[in-house]
């Protein structure tokens, strides 16, 4: 159960990274919690407390990360939602679609240019 609990821990660190897999590693490291616990009461060793250890880091990581990740939704959702009711309350996403108008623009001129180039 001891290599079980450090294994899964190290899974679960690695899965934290995983964007939205994140919850793999909340679920992988609970489980491993669960087994270097277990491992540790049966009979105390390294092994056991460093599956507990990093069992108990790869779900706190993949935890924070996942939250972190629910809040930049919301915050991105909010800020649209705010742009959709009124534009010209956020001039950086106005300047932006400007910019990228512009940019549009010219290459459709230079696609133009192009094909005139080749029809010659």
């Amino acid at each position: 159960m001891a290599v079980a609990s450090l294994v899964l821990g190290i899974f679960s660190i690695l899965f934290a990274f995983t964007g939205p897999f994140s919850i793999i590693g909340i679920l992988i490291g609970a489980v491993g919690i669960v087994l270097g616990a277990l491992a540790r009461k049966s009979e105390p060793s390294d092994v056991a407390t460093g599956g507990l250890v990093t069992s108990i880091v790869g779900c706190a990581i993949a935890l924070l990360f996942n939250l972190a990740c629910v809040a930049c939704i919301m915050g991105g959702k909010k800020a649209f939602e705010n742009a959709a009711k009124d534009p010209k309350s956020m001039p950086q996403i106005t300047k932006s679609l400007e910019e990228f108008t512009k940019g549009l623009k010219e290459l459709e001129k230079e696609a133009n240019k192009e094909a005139a180039g080749k029809k010659k």
